[in-house]
């Protein structure tokens, strides 16, 4: 079975929110975090833009959304690409 890495750009739900924070919130979850990086909006406000492991498989995107859609820290996200394991996204 194949995995899949899926970038996301999560933005806090208010701008005092570090994305250090909402790191550490995913970190208790059930996911599989390969890599983050924080990427500066406007006016102080700075996205998390990580990239989350999961099995290529139905219904495996819908609870990724789902989590970070119940998350108290995070205000809106976006998928901004999804990449079978053996390749790269382009930073």
């Amino acid at each position: 079975m194949a995995n899949l890495i899926v970038r996301t750009k999560i933005m806090p739900k208010e701008a005092e929110i570090s994305p250090k924070a909402i790191l550490e919130s995913l970190r208790n979850q059930p996911l599989e975090i390969k890599a983050t990086r924080e990427e500066p909006i406007a006016f102080g406000l700075v996205a998390l833009v990580a990239d989350f492991q999961i099995p290529d498989e139905a219904g495996e995107m819908d609870k990724l959304e789902n989590l970070l859609r119940t998350q108290e820290l995070i205000g809106e996200f976006e998928i901004v690409g999804v990449s079978r394991l053996s390749t790269s996204l382009k930073k």
